[in-house]
């Protein structure tokens, strides 16, 4: 009899074995191999352990009340219920000494079971507190300040001169190379000398910020309000309301929207410590 058909070399050594010695039977000699495969025995199917069956001695919540008989876990019972005397141990001894059966007298846990005697010990719930809304932060109320008070800290608390510094723009130097010194010297004096101009300007608005400053140390003068639109400075050429020069210029604060006269003050800008900015002469270019 010929040998079975093997499609491909075996992987294991069992699969060796038994095609090396094909027709052995499992009554042979003690070194011969069984055909059949045996396995090791299987215990999935072996009934876990349901734990042990009690007698309640007190009413336990999730559990039941007292006297009810079911199974539960070993551990529990051993480590927490006999010792503290909740419970007691059913054996078919103590079945009979209560007149009752194993089969038909053990129940189930009841997990809703609630002791109302522990309830009625616990202290009633307090209801919630009410949420109090948060408050906002009071706005300080603005002092009404009469006009007639208005005037007399502007001129109490102004004072009569207010300075400013800015940088002078020098005059551009004059070409006098082509010229004779006696021309240049006469043209020189020739030539009206008129203010200087200055890096930036001082506008109502810094004049307006300086009468702030001058007043905000009294309780009644940080209450009054002092806008740009309420100075005015005379005798400018410009449409603009700026101070553009050097010099000394007179403004006119009036008080709010009143009809009283306004205050009188000088406005004096002076040139600033730092060191002009001297425009520099235009560089010869060389012939190429």
């Amino acid at each position: 009899m010929a040998g079975p058909v093997v499609s491909r070399s075996p992987a294991c050594l069992w699969c060796m074995r038994r095609l090396a010695q094909p027709f052995l039977s499992p009554n042979g000699p003690v070194n011969s191999l069984p055909l059949v495969q045996t396995r090791a025995k299987s215990t999935h199917l072996v009934p876990s352990d349901k734990g042990v069956v009690v007698r309640l001695l007190a009413n336990i919540p999730k559990f039941g009340r007292k006297d009810a008989i079911f199974r539960v876990e070993r551990g529990r019972m051993r480590n927490e219920w006999f010792p503290r005397k909740l419970a007691e141990y059913m054996t078919v001894a103590r079945f009979k000494e209560l007149g009752l059966s194993p089969k038909d007298d053990v129940g189930e846990r009841d997990p809703t079971f609630v002791d109302m005697k522990v309830l009625e010990q616990l202290p009633a719930a307090k209801p919630p507190a009410p949420v109090a809304e948060p408050q906002q932060a009071a706005k300080p109320v603005k002092k009404t300040i009469k006009p007639e008070r208005v005037r007399e800290l502007l001129e109490r608390l102004v004072p009569k001169t207010i300075t400013f510094y800015r940088i002078p723009i020098p005059a551009p130097p004059s070409n006098t190379a082509t010229i004779s010194p006696l021309v240049a010297v006469a043209a020189a004096q020739e030539t009206p000398q008129g203010p200087l101009a200055i890096y930036g300007s001082v506008s109502t608005k810094d004049i307006a910020s300086s009468i702030k400053s001058c007043i905000s140390a009294d309780e009644d003068g940080a209450q009054i309000n002092i806008e740009p639109a309420h100075v005015t400075v005379l005798g400018l050429k410009d449409e603009i309301n700026k101070i553009k020069e050097l010099g000394r210029f007179e403004v006119k604060v009036s008080i709010g929207n009143s009809d009283m006269e306004p205050i009188t003050r000088s406005v004096e800008v002076l040139p600033s410590e730092e060191k002009t900015q001297e425009p520099q002469p235009a560089s010869k270019k060389t012939a190429v």
